[in-house]
């Protein structure tokens, strides 16, 4: 059973936030999801041009195992020609919310570390898993589950933060309150090697330098405040209040506003040390 507290969302300690904005890839209501101003949907739209890169998903079926507020399905179909796609979240606000703006794509509520949970065993061509592993405690049953809903020759693209850059190595996150277990390369690789027949690694970085200084200068004065507030940190009002009182506003102003989108990534394979996520594609 999942504790809530008052006002009702997740107390943190499961690895997700039941309301539909927090910690979350947001869309911000463009017509064209590309042209989307949400950073952190740019952020995985970039993943998925990637993933695309030599993969045809036309007429092929995609199946979200982790999918927010679904985006990710309704890229594959409206940009890419996805024949079937299907998001799968343990956020009912969530895909309530992914439903009411994306209605040709199908959506689900569950568990995707539930290893009885069954969408189609070996039934699917492609099957995404982004920014999702991090959340979970079990996730051997999540890879498990992608497996299990693969077809054979299928194949699975998966992505996380790396630690090592994404939170410059710090327990816990600062970034992302809902992170169990962030991991290192050799972390993320181990437990795909495991699972899969193949996988190709690859990472992504900002193409300008100056962009990722920009971010790591941000985030080590998130890690000084979190550092200095506790848990304090995590309660917005309190937050948002501290950083006009150290002047946040001020460095913003000098360091520049953090708007990007997907053009300003790129991918290395192998992953360079400064990438700041993991993708990997795998073949069942």
């Amino acid at each position: 059973m999942r504790s809530y507290n008052k006002s009702g969302h997740d107390d943190h300690k499961y690895g997700y936030d039941d309301r539909v904005g927090q910690y979350r890839a947001k869309p911000r209501g463009a017509t064209d999801i590309s042209d989307d101003p949400a950073t952190m949907v740019q952020e995985q739209i970039a993943r998925i041009e990637h993933f695309l890169t030599n993969t045809d998903v036309t007429g092929r079926s995609v199946l979200d195992w982790g999918c927010g507020t679904g985006f990710n399905c309704e890229y594959f179909r409206q940009k890419y020609g996805a024949s079937r796609t299907l998001g799968v979240d343990i956020s009912r606000p969530t895909v309530e919310y992914a439903r009411s703006i994306y209605p040709e794509c199908e959506f689900e509520v569950g568990d995707i570390c539930d290893t009885s949970l069954d969408f189609g065993s070996e039934q699917w061509d492609y099957v995404i898993c982004c920014e999702v592993i991090e959340h979970v405690y079990d996730v051997n049953a999540l890879l498990d589950g992608i497996l299990r809903h693969l077809r054979p020759g299928g194949t699975a693209f998966i992505s996380t933060p790396n630690k090592s850059v994404f939170s410059l190595g710090y327990e816990p996150s600062p970034v992302n309150q809902t992170h169990i277990k962030e991991y290192t390369l050799d972390e993320f690789s181990n437990i795909l090697l495991g699972k899969f027949s193949s996988c190709e690694l690859s990472g992504q970085r900002f193409r300008k330098n100056e962009m990722e200084e920009r971010r790591k200068a941000a985030l080590k004065r998130s890690i000084s405040d979190y550092k200095l507030l506790g848990n304090l940190y995590w309660n917005q009002i309190i937050r948002r209040g501290w950083k006009i009182l150290r002047l946040e506003p001020l460095f913003c102003l000098v360091e520049g506003i953090e708007r990007y989108d997907y053009r300003d990534f790129e991918f290395s394979i192998p992953p360079s040390k400064d990438s700041i996520w993991f993708t990997a594609k795998l073949q069942k």
